[in-house]
């Protein structure tokens, strides 16, 4: 009964959270919708390779100060959402590489502050940012972020999601279980959080590719045996499909 109760329970905390994804706005590729998107490009404008940069460079930050990789997923979960706007700052920021650096740093000290136990007051981040910008650029940002968001700062990581799909394989040894969230944790690092074709995904949709992606590709998992967690987390799920159109378009 103890079990059966635990499963409902993590299947209930697993519709919660896709729930919050479909109720959260939707990111864009807003470099998509960039006004004069070539004369952008032309003239070495914003594109892509700004947005990885800063997710190199937040990557960076928070493994210097030993912080969550998660708090970077977190981070560029408001920076997208931001950009993907059209509200306050956000069409500057697409136009002007210091704002759009600067509202990536902010989301990033946000993220730090509601979701690490450490704190990275303002003073630090603006040595760290080499006195690039003040206090005033900063706690301006984030205020226009946290609007254009309307204060919707409570969201859940694509990894958040593995480990609840994870809880529900009891039998699961814990070797096995870490490996599959080392492996996870990799694939968001290297490609989910860095390139922006994932961003209007859910974090639901990225967490179950990254968790398929990595049974397929852990050496010490026998063919069988990823099989056979898969086929146990379809028959655990049976509220929705793990296997969907938009799960493979992430793959």
């Amino acid at each position: 009964i103890m079990i059966n109760n635990n499963r409902t329970d993590i299947l209930d905390r697993i519709t919660a959270m896709r729930v919050r994804d479909e109720t959260t706005p939707k990111c864009i590729n807003y470099f998509n919708f960039t006004a004069n998107n070539n004369a952008t490009r032309e003239k070495g404008g914003i594109d892509e390779s700004c947005r990885t940069a800063m997710v190199t460079w937040i990557t960076q930050v928070q493994k210097t100060l030993s912080l969550n990789p998660e708090t970077v997923w977190i981070a560029m979960s408001f920076f997208d959402r931001y950009l993907s706007s059209g509200r306050g700052k956000s069409p500057k920021a697409l136009r002007s590489k210091r704002e759009f650096q600067l509202a990536a740093i902010t989301s990033f000290f946000t993220a730090v502050k509601i979701y690490e136990p450490v704190m990275l007051d303002i003073d630090t981040l603006i040595e760290i940012c080499h006195d690039t910008y003040d206090e005033y650029d900063i706690v301006s940002m984030e205020h226009d972020i946290l609007s254009a968001l309307d204060w919707r700062v409570a969201c859940h990581t694509p990894m958040d999601f593995v480990r609840h799909l994870l809880e529900l394989l009891p039998e699961l040894s814990s070797h096995d279980s870490n490996t599959i969230l080392q492996v996870c944790q990799k694939h968001i690092d290297e490609y989910a959080v860095k390139d922006i074709y994932f961003s209007p995904f859910a974090p639901s949709i990225v967490g179950i590719s990254c968790l398929a992606i990595s049974l397929a590709v852990i050496d010490t998992l026998s063919l069988s045996k990823a099989e056979g967690i898969w086929y146990q987390l379809s028959e655990s799920c049976d509220n929705f499909e793990l296997s969907s159109k938009e799960v493979m378009s992430v793959q």
